[in-house]
Formats: structure tokens, C-alpha cells, sequence
């Protein structure tokens, strides 16, 4: 069956038609509103004073100066040192006690710049910058006094069992 046969077998069965109801216009869809589309009272005219060319008769002079330009200029203060990769490397390679404890300074240093509080800040970065001095200085005499009480027990063993 061909495309034609197949269409015109619908229109004679009624399927080409719509319900009924339907494709008739409803009342008052389509038609102008009242009040609509018309121009409102007092827009479109010219204003009083506008447009018009003022002549004075008389020549008035106004001097002004300009203001005064007010400049705030604030200077960014520097972070201070927190020595926190030195208390880090105290506390795994030299001392233990004097690293943890620089590492917690170092982390308060941080803290009090971060509120806003640079000289706590200042001062507790110098209190972790000297822990970690006496955490590698202690651990250096530790070390020699270690290697010369090794050496001095070994020789001197080394003698009566030679």
C-alpha cells in the first residue's frame, strides 16, 4: 500500500479530523485589551525647563577648589621567622626535648601573626630560634663528651688487656 492510499484511508476514517471542541476560538482571546497599547497622561511632553535656552543677564563667577585627596597608606608588616624547619630538623636529627618544645613555639610564633599580634609573634619565634641553638649546642657537648669517655674507657681497657 502506497503513502497516498495509507492517507486518504485515515481522512475517510475520521483521523485527519479534530475532536470536536477543538480548533474553535475562545471569546476575547485575540481582540486588543482595553487600556492597553494607548499612551499614558503626562509621558511623550516635554518637560518645563528642559530644551528651553536660559539667557542670563548677569555674569556670576563660582570658583571652587577641588577637595582634598585623602591617602592612607599602610605599610604591610613582614612575617617574622617562626623557625619552624629548623625546630623540625632539632627535633628528628639533634634533640628531641629541645626541638618539640622550639616546634611548639614555632607554631604559636605562626598563630599570634595570624590574630594580628606581630611583636608575640616577633618574640616567640626569637624563644623557638634559641631553644633550637641550646637543642644543637647541648647536642654537640653530648656527642664529644660521649666520644671522648668511649675513647678514654676503651684505651686505657685496651691497656690492661693487651
Amino acid at each position: 500500500m502506497s503513502k497516498d492510499q495509507e492517507y486518504n484511508m485515515q481522512t475517510q476514517a475520521g483521523y485527519d479530523q479534530p475532536p470536536p471542541g477543538y480548533g474553535q476560538p475562545q471569546p476575547g482571546y485575540g481582540q486588543p485589551q482595553p487600556g492597553y497599547g494607548q499612551p499614558q497622561p503626562g509621558y511623550g511632553q516635554p518637560q518645563p525647563g528642559y530644551g528651553q535656552q536660559y539667557v542670563a543677564s548677569s555674569t556670576q563667577v563660582v570658583l571652587s577648589q577641588p577637595a582634598a585627596n585623602t591617602t592612607i597608606i599602610t605599610t604591610a608588616i613582614p612575617k617574622p621567622q617562626s623557625y619552624l624547619a629548623l625546630s623540625i630538623l632539632v627535633m628528628l636529627c639533634c634533640n628531641l626535648i629541645f626541638g618539640l618544645i622550639a616546634l611548639i613555639f614555632s607554631i604559636m610564633s605562626d598563630s599570634d601573626y595570624s590574630a594580628g599580634d606581630h611583636e608575640g609573634a616577633r618574640s616567640k619565634g626569637r624563644v623557638a630560634l634559641w631553644l633550637n641553638v641550646a637543642g644543637i649546642i647541648i647536642s654537640v657537648i653530648l656527642i664529644i663528651v660521649l666520644i671522648v669517655l668511649y675513647t678514654v674507657v676503651f684505651a686505657s681497657a685496651g691497656l690492661y688487656y693487651g
